[in-house]
Formats: structure tokens, C-alpha cells, sequence
């Protein structure tokens, strides 16, 4: 796994003529060595603020984690290199430690060029090296990283997978306890406890669950709403799984929908399976965009966000399925699609799947089965 990643990389650095990299988003480290990231709390005295990965030509490539986190999940070719991130007997200084351990490693080499993650590379650090480093060049890769990724290996699909059986699990459980009385919070509740009992592990987890006239203004986290009768409930469930995202949505009725409701369902659902249908390489993702538009339009309404995006070690990534993206698909992207219609100061809802781009068309990941 790594090592073809790797040699992708190195492809990448000898054609922009980079030397050296230093990574230092979670998406990267974990596609690049397998190691996720503790991201649960955010930034806190027991999560380090920084994982870089460095590599140097001619070397064996370096990870340099905090001592408070496992380095169990990283792939076989890595040297681990550990920093303090929590201590009770002085300061807390994680950053400051990481960042002495990059100076001293770059410190070292001759004039060269290091590609960075700019929009990930702390202030902090990237003021030291350049103060301590005078002799190297830093260059953003954000941009070539992009494509890379965007088309998955086996094994990342398979954690695409495992991620999106816990999307299952959480639809099977929203759409079992949406009901009248209850507050958005306490179906979340539900959900969230069902998918880590099925995955035996606390979960990062993004989710819009909303309910009733909620529902018109797209998404948000769930509140103290109370859920009425004949209520819409959008449930639009993001799990990382083993660094790897899934991401469905699905909105139901809370009792008995009614007519129009069911018309617009039924309508959103039929341009998402027509729009799968319209997968395949060499599609651009634009196309997709236009089409999911111009079927909501039929419907009487629109929606104000994107069409879909892809995911992977981030859950929003290459292609963006939006009106600008002229990428073309490749067989291996994994696309979520995602059509919405929105009734201002009504309700609103909105249908995912997310789906793997074949060779011939698009296999459908997810496996539920969108009910209202």
C-alpha cells in the first residue's frame, strides 16, 4: 500500500524537481502511511497538533508523532519518530517539540526545494524552518496531491466500504427512531449508539439532522427540536472509520408524509438513479452537476450546495461534482451524489449515494435503501 503511494509521490516531486516533502494534514498521513489521526476532540492536551510525514531522497521516509499516539495502524517502511504531546511537569509545548525535531532534520541539507502542504503546515512551523533553513525553498503540492488521491487503490475501497456499512447501520436506526415526541438529539443519540456498537469503537461522526421546517434550510447538528407528526427528518451521516469516511443521506417522514412530499421524493429519487446511471469514465464531473440541476428544477424547486464530491481519507475531496469541475471521472474515484430541493419556510429534503466509478458505469456502495 505504501510503497506504491510512495513511489506515486516520488513521481510527483521529480516531474515539479522537489527534493524533499514534509506532509502534515491527517488526509495525507493517513493515505500516504495508514496511520489516522486522533481528530475526535480536536486540538487538546491528550491530541497532538501536529503529524508530519518527511520524506528525503535517498531515505527512509519519517513520521514524527506525538508519544501520546499509537503508531500500531502505520505501514511497514516508515521510521517512527516520537515528540512529547502531553506532560503535567512543565509547559505543554507539542508544537514547539515536533517543530525543533523538523529544524534539526532539515537543517542538515544542501540547497533544495521541500514540497509542503501549505493550507496544513502551521504558521509556527513553516516561520521556524524558514528562519533555521535558509537554504531551502518551500513549495505548495496541494494541488498535485488532489488528483492522486482522487482515485482509490483496493484497499482504500474496502475501508470506503466498512465506512459506509455504518452509514447502513446509522440510516436503519434514524429511520426506526424518527418519531413523533422525540428531539432530534435523541434520534442522534440512537444513531451514534448503534453504529459504534457495530463498530465496537467510539467514531469521529459529521451529521446533519434536522427536522421539520429545519429541514428547509439544507442541514445543521441535531438540537432540543422536538419532532412532530408528519414531520421530514434529514439524516445526512458522515462516519470515519479506520481513517476512511462514509457519507449517505436520506430524509423521512416522521408518521404519515403527504401528497406533495411523497411526489418530490420520489422525484429527487429517480434523478439520483438516473444520474448514476449516467457514470462512467471520461464523464465530466460538470455534467453530472447540470443534469441533477436541471431534474430538481422539473421538481419545482433547487438547491443551494454542491452535487456531490469525493471521498476518502478526507470526506470532501476530488472531484467536486459542482457547475465549474470539468474533471473528467476515472475508474476508481468514489463519488457521493447528493440531489436536494429546499421550500423556504416549508420543509426540504435530500437522497446520497455514495458510488464507486467502474470501468463500465458505477457500482453503489451504499447499501440501504432510501425510504420516507
Amino acid at each position: 500500500m505504501s510503497n506504491t503511494r510512495m513511489n506515486r509521490l516520488l513521481e510527483i516531486l521529480r516531474e515539479k524537481k522537489i527534493e524533499q516533502v514534509a506532509l502534515t494534514s491527517p488526509g495525507s498521513i493517513c493515505y500516504f502511511t495508514g496511520h489516522a489521526a486522533a481528530i475526535e476532540t480536536g486540538p487538546s492536551p491528550f491530541a497532538p497538533l501536529v503529524v508530519a510525514l518527511v520524506l528525503v531522497r535517498q531515505e527512509e521516509p519519517i513520521l514524527f508523532i506525538a508519544d501520546s499516539e499509537s503508531s500500531g495502524d502505520v505501514a511497514a517502511g516508515f521510521e517512527i519518530r516520537k515528540f512529547q504531546g502531553y506532560t503535567y511537569e512543565r509547559p505543554l509545548r507539542g508544537l514547539e517539540e515536533v517543530t525543533t525535531l523538523l529544524v534539526d532534520h532539515f537543517n542538515r541539507l544542501p540547497r533544495s526545494t521541500v514540497g509542503v502542504e501549505m493550507g496544513d503546515l502551521p504558521a509556527f512551523i513553516l516561520e521556524s524552518l524558514r528562519s533555521n533553513c535558509r537554504q531551502l525553498e518551500f513549495k505548495d503540492i496541494t494541488d498535485d496531491l488532489a488528483p492522486m488521491r482522487a482515485v482509490k487503490d483496493e484497499d482504500e475501497i474496502r475501508a470506503i466500504r466498512s465506512a459506509l456499512e455504518l452509514c447502513d447501520v446509522g440510516q436503519a436506526a434514524v429511520k426506526k427512531c424518527a418519531l413523533p415526541g422525540l428531539t432530534e438529539l435523541e434520534v442522534f443519540g440512537e444513531m451514534q449508539k448503534a453504529m459504534e456498537q457495530a463498530a465496537g469503537t467510539r467514531l469521529p461522526i459529521l451529521a446533519d439532522l434536522v427536522s421539520g421546517i429545519r429541514t428547509a434550510g439544507v442541514g445543521g447538528n441535531p438540537g432540543p427540536f422536538r419532532i412532530g407528526e408528519g414531520d421530514l427528518v434529514i439524516a445526512d451521516i458522515v462516519p470515519r472509520r479506520q481513517g476512511y469516511w462514509g457519507d449517505t443521506c436520506n430524509t423521512c417522514a416522521a408518521g404519515e408524509p403527504n401528497t406533495e412530499q411523497k411526489r418530490v421524493f420520489h422525484g429527487i429519487e429517480s434523478a439520483l438513479y438516473e444520474c448514476i446511471d449516467r457514470v462512467r469514465p471520461g464523464t465530466p464531473a460538470c455534467d453530472l452537476d447540470s443534469f441533477l440541476r436541471q431534474r430538481v428544477a422539473s421538481l419545482g424547486g433547487a438547491y443551494p450546495h454542491h452535487s456531490g464530491h469525493g471521498i476518502g481519507v478526507t470526506y470532501h475531496e476530488e472531484p467536486r461534482i459542482v457547475p465549474y469541475n470539468q474533471t473528467p471521472l476515472r475508474a476508481g474515484m468514489v463519488i457521493a451524489l447528493e440531489p436536494g430541493i429546499y421550500f423556504e419556510g416549508k420543509w426540504g429534503l435530500r437522497l446520497e449515494h455514495t458510488v464507486l466509478v467502474t470501468q463500465t458505469g458505477a457500482e453503489v456502495l451504499s447499501q440501504f435503501r432510501h425510504t420516507l
